[in-house]
């Protein structure tokens, strides 16, 4: 296990400080950051050797929709082209 590093500098060590304190603290409590990131009091740690991944998220299309449901706006079907 590596040393636990502020985001601020694990931003200028690995990206040259290419994005802000807000982007990074979005990155930390979504997850994007491995291993995770702690955060401690109002800081977020990392450890010096972690990486950025966005998470894969899957897209659930639905299979059938049922038009025939009421009440359906005529604007919208127009829209739908049904």
């Amino acid at each position: 296990m590596s040393a636990l590093i502020p985001l601020e500098k694990w931003n200028i060590t690995k990206f040259g400080g290419r994005y802000t304190p807000n982007t990074l603290r979005a990155w930390a409590r979504n997850g994007y950051i491995t291993p995770p990131a702690q955060k401690v009091g109002r800081d977020w740690l990392v450890q010096s050797d972690a990486t950025f991944q966005k998470p894969q998220r899957t897209i659930r299309v639905p299979q059938a929709v049922d038009f025939n449901v009421e009440p359906v706006d005529t604007v919208v079907m127009a829209i739908l082209g049904k």
